[in-house]
């Protein structure tokens, strides 16, 4: 088992964030409501990853189980050096997909390796990516959809297209934009990490599928990097960069937004 202080740095500090965020990686959840989620199963499922690696988390234990190195991810500077993901997402047969800041790929969640599926250009700033249900058609399949910083919203194709289908927007005058995550709960609603204006503390938001507009909650998390978001067995969580080499994951209550300290280390 690794520990929660080493695992979260390299699954978490640096991930689905602007540059000074590093974006080397990210942890992602799906639980048995969430619309990321494969069928139900006993547990549900934490996935993580650091710049090369695929991690399991047991949610009950939280250990951290490596699946295996992820080869097959663009080197954009042909230097050696492959781009890092920013957010990974899940559909309800099970299929693993990644996201970079400009590229869309498939994610082989038994072994890790990762396969390109094609670059989002125009576009680029991709933070997070989530299946949410269809809001024009509730008995469609799942759609594919990703954030950017700005709070761009877009529809993602599996053969790696973009195409805008809403924003974040405003609220009280100031700008909303993706900060680190984006989840869809079925029976709950669709929540994003954002920041709002200048202010550096992520909150948490309802977002309107109709439009895609984010709506703070009324606190904010009191924390500043947030780089991913769960739900299972009823609640939201939380992975957060505290810091001084630890990490934190955190139950962020969906009303209030408020955030309490589950486990850190």
């Amino acid at each position: 088992m690794r520990g929660l202080t080493q695992f979260l740095l390299v699954g978490c500090i640096a991930a689905c964030g602007p540059g000074d965020r590093d974006n080397t990686g990210l942890p992602d959840a799906t639980g048995q409501d969430s619309a990321d989620a494969p069928p139900a199963t006993e547990r549900s499922r934490v996935f993580a990853h650091n710049r090369n690696t695929l991690y399991q988390i047991d949610t009950a234990t939280l250990a951290a189980l490596p699946i295996g190195p992820m080869t097959g991810l663009v080197d954009p500077d042909g230097n050696g050096v492959p781009e890092s993901l920013t957010d990974l997402a899940i559909d309800k047969t099970d299929r693993m997909f990644g996201v970079s800041l400009q590229n869309l790929y498939s994610i082989n969640a038994t072994t890790g390796a990762v396969l390109f599926l094609g670059a989002l250009a125009p576009f680029d700033g991709f933070s997070s990516l989530s299946f949410v249900p269809d809001p024009n058609d509730s008995a469609a399949p799942d759609i594919l959809v990703s954030a950017n910083f700005d709070g761009t919203v877009y529809k993602l194709t599996e053969t790696g297209s973009a195409m805008v289908i809403g924003s974040y927007g405003m609220h009280q005058g100031e700008v909303v934009g993706s900060s680190g995550d984006l989840i869809g709960v079925r029976g709950l609603g669709i929540y994003a990490t954002v920041q709002v204006g200048t202010d550096t503390m992520d909150y948490l938001a309802t977002v309107d599928p109709a439009t895609w507009k984010a709506t703070p909650l009324p606190n904010s998390t009191g924390y500043e990097k947030i780089f991913g978001l769960g739900f299972w067995e009823g609640k939201i969580y939380g992975f957060a960069d505290t810091g001084t080499d630890t990490g934190t994951i955190i139950e962020i209550n969906p009303t209030t937004g408020s955030a309490s300290v589950v486990l850190t280390g």
